[in-house]
C-alpha cells in the first residue's frame, strides 16, 4: 500500500516489538511509518529486557522528532499446559483424559497444568478450552489428585499451550510476582501505560493502582484494562471507571465468550469506553495475515476500518510487528486503511451532555468547548493541560474538529500518543496564565495556525488546576 502522508492521523497504532527491535534502524522504521505507542509484552521479557527496550524507543523517538509512548503489557497470571513427553500428545473425540494441578511432565492421555487451585475451583460439569479454544474438554469428575474430562473437540495438545476455564470462578491474583518485578522496571525505565491482563473485577484494577503509586505523579502510567475474561465483560462499567484505557483483548476474549459474541461485545466496550470518556484499544489479529504476507485479507481491512468507523481510539499490531515478515508494511497499511476509513466517518450529531462530579466542571467545560468550536467555525481547540485528563475527555467528545494538547512535560506528551484526534506540543513553565497563552501562541503559529480561529480550554491558573475556562479567538500573525 501507499506510504502514509505526514498529515496528522486521528486514530493512533499501537504496535507491539521483540528482540527484532534491537537490530540497528528497526525501531526507527517502524515509528516513521506511523507508531504512536510501543507495545512490550512482559510475558515474554526476561530482568533487563524492558529497560533496555525503553532506551532504544527513547533514542528512536529522538530521531523521529516526536514523542512516543510506551505500553508495558503484563504477562498476567495466563495458564498453560506443562511439560509433556515429546512436546505433544493427541487427543481424539470422545476420549477421556486426566489433567493435574502442577508442572508435572504429562503424557497420552495425562497433561498437567499450571494452575494450583485447579481441584478446587474447576467443578464436574465445567468446560476447559485448551489452544484458543481448539481443543475442549468438560469436566466429568474430581478426584483428590486429578480431574477427569471428556473430550468434546481433540487434536493435538503442545507445552506451554493457553488454558482458559471460562465457567469457573477462579482465584487467581491480579498481579503476579513476575508482573511486581517488571512493573518495577517498568517504572524505573519511564513507561507511560501499563496493561492489566485477566482482570475480572474492579479490585484488580484497585490492585495495580496502588503498586504504581509508588512512582512520582507525574511518571504514573495509566491504566490499561484489557477485557478478556467473561467476569470482565459483566462488571464492565465498573472497571471502566476505575481505569484510564480499555483494551479489546480479542484473543482469550474470543474464547471465552465464543468468537460469534465478539464483535458485540467490542461494539459494547467502545460504547462504554464513549459514556465513560475512556479511551479504547482493538486489538488481536487485526492484519494476523501480514506475518506472513505482504499484504492483508479483504476481511482484514474491513476489520481495521470497523474499528475506526466505531469509534477505537487506537488500533494495535501483536506478532505482525513483533516476529512477522512484514512489520513496517504492516504499520503503513493500518496507517492508510485507518486514513480512509476516518475521511468516510460521518459526522457525529451533539456532545454526549455530560454533568458535573461535585466541584469538578471539566466534563461540562469539555462539551461547551465542542459546542463553541463547531458554531465558531475554529481550525482548532486548544487544550492546556497539566496531567493529560482534559486532553482525554475532550478526546472522547469525538468532534472531529483536530485537539493541540498544550503542556510543560514531555511526560504528559507521551501519555497523550493514545488519545484519538490529538497532537501535543511543549511550552516552558510559566508563573501565569498571561505567560502560558503567550508560549502557547507561539508554538501555534510555527505550526500553521497563526490566523486561525480556535477555542481555548484552560484553567484560572497557568496548567495547574481545575479547567474552568473557554475562549474562542482568532490567532493574530507575529507583528515583525
Amino acid at each position: 500500500m501507499a506510504k502514509p502522508t505526514r498529515e496528522p492521523r486521528a486514530t493512533k497504532i499501537v504496535a507491539t516489538i521483540g528482540p527484532r527491535a534491537e537490530r540497528e534502524g528497526e525501531l526507527v522504521r517502524l515509528l516513521a511509518a506511523g507508531v504512536d505507542v510501543v507495545r512490550l509484552n512482559g510475558a515474554h521479557c526476561a530482568p533487563g529486557d524492558i529497560a533496555r527496550r525503553v532506551a532504544l524507543v527513547r533514542a528512536a523517538e529522538i530521531v523521529v522528532g516526536r514523542p512516543v509512548g510506551i505500553l508495558l503489557d503484563l504477562g498476567g497470571p495466563k495458564i498453560r499446559v506443562g511439560p509433556i513427553e515429546g512436546d505433544t500428545t493427541v487427543w481424539k473425540d470422545g476420549d477421556l483424559v486426566e489433567i493435574v494441578p502442577g508442572q508435572r511432565r504429562g503424557a497420552g492421555k495425562q497433561i498437567s497444568v499450571t494452575y494450583p487451585a485447579l481441584l478446587s475451583e474447576v467443578e464436574p460439569g465445567a468446560e476447559i478450552r485448551i489452544a484458543d479454544g481448539l481443543i475442549r474438554l468438560r469436566v466429568e469428575s474430581r478426584g483428590s489428585g486429578a480431574l477427569k474430562a471428556r473430550v468434546l473437540s481433540g487434536g493435538t495438545v503442545r507445552k506451554g499451550a493457553g488454558v482458559n476455564l471460562p465457567s469457573s470462578v477462579l482465584s487467581a491474583p491480579a498481579v503476579t510476582a513476575k508482573d511486581r518485578r517488571d512493573l518495577r522496571e517498568g517504572l524505573e525505565a519511564g513507561i507511560q501505560f501499563v496493561g492489566l491482563s485477566f482482570v475480572r473485577t474492579v479490585e484488580h484494577v484497585k490492585t495495580l493502582r496502588r503498586l504504581i503509586a509508588q512512582a512520582p505523579p507525574q511518571r504514573r502510567p495509566w491504566i490499561v484494562s484489557k477485557i478478556e475474561r467473561i467476569e470482565a465483560v459483566r462488571a464492565l462499567r465498573e472497571i471502566a471507571a476505575a481505569s484510564d484505557v480499555l483494551m479489546v483483548a480479542r484473543g482469550d476474549l474470543g474464547v471465552e465468550i465464543g468468537l460469534a459474541a465478539v464483535p458485540g461485545a467490542q461494539r459494547a466496550i467502545l460504547r462504554v469506553g464513549h459514556e465513560k470518556s475512556v479511551p479504547v484499544i482493538v486489538a488481536t489479529q487485526m492484519l494476523e495475515s501480514m506475518v506472513e504476507h505482504p499484504v492483508p485479507t479483504r476481511a482484514e481491512v474491513s476489520d481495521v476500518a470497523g474499528a475506526v468507523n466505531d469509534g477505537a481510539d487506537a488500533v494495535m499490531l501483536s506478532g505482525e510487528t513483533a516476529v512477522g515478515a512484514y512489520p513496517v508494511a504492516a504499520v503503513c497499511t493500518m496507517d492508510e486503511i485507518a486514513r480512509v476509513a476516518e475521511a468516510q466517518r460521518p459526522m457525529p450529531g451533539e456532545p454526549p451532555h455530560r454533568i458535573s462530579d461535585g466541584e469538578d466542571h471539566t466534563p461540562v467545560v469539555c462539551d461547551m468547548a465542542v459546542v463553541a468550536a463547531r458554531r465558531a467555525g475554529a481550525q482548532a481547540m486548544v487544550v492546556y493541560t497539566a496531567s493529560g485528563r482534559t486532553a482525554r475527555l475532550l478526546s472522547k467528545e469525538d468532534s472531529r474538529i483536530p485537539i493541540v494538547a498544550i503542556t510543560n512535560s514531555e511526560e504528559v506528551r507521551r501519555r497523550l500518543t493514545l488519545l484519538r484526534n490529538v497532537v501535543s506540543y511543549c511550552i516552558p513553565a510559566s508563573s501565569s496564565v498571561e505567560g502560558m497563552i503567550a508560549n502557547g501562541d507561539a508554538v501555534l503559529r510555527a505550526h500553521g495556525l497563526a490566523q486561525a480561529t480556535v477555542v481555548e480550554v484552560s484553567g484560572a491558573a497557568a496548567l495547574e488546576g481545575a479547567t474552568n475556562t473557554v475562549r474562542i479567538r482568532t490567532l493574530k500573525p507575529t507583528r515583525k
